[in-house]
């Protein structure tokens, strides 16, 4: 987002159905100095060795909070390309087979022993904690607790 004058040089990965999706890539970040004192104070993580040699990250909520937000030159390319991205999107999903039952393929899967870097079932019980998700009834008894 440094290339969309963000306050921290974060980078991120966006995924479409349209190839056009990535002229919003600009490129390596060149120029941003990690090191000056302008951007120190927009830092979202400080860096901290521990006796064991172990490199460790705390986040710095203030920054964090700030750096949530989409930059605003970012938010207007994206609606310069906009057009781009419609046309050239999907334009219909792929069918279901007739005989798919959501519910019964979300319960058969295994969050425990593939992902356990992404510590799945967390993310899960916070989004289910989410006030404004709508979860059908008969989904609440399958989801995590």
């Amino acid at each position: 987002m440094g290339h969309y004058h963000s306050k921290t040089p974060k980078r991120h990965v966006g995924y479409s159905n349209s190839e056009k999706v990535g002229l919003l890539n600009l490129g390596k970040l060149r120029g941003w100095d990690y090191e000056s004192s302008k951007y120190k104070s927009s830092r979202t993580a400080i860096t901290k060795v521990d006796q064991d040699g172990k490199k460790t990250f705390q986040g710095c909520k203030k920054q964090l909070k700030d750096s949530q937000t989409y930059p605003y030159r970012f938010g207007l390319r994206v609606l310069r390309i906009l057009p781009d991205l419609i046309k050239t999107g999907c334009k219909e999903l792929p069918a279901c087979p007739e005989d798919f039952d959501p519910l019964t393929n979300y319960c058969c899967q295994s969050f425990t022993d593939l992902w356990d870097d992404a510590h799945m079932c967390e993310v899960l019980q916070y989004l289910r904690g989410n006030t404004n998700l709508n979860i059908p009834a008969e989904w609440k008894p399958h989801l995590l607790n």
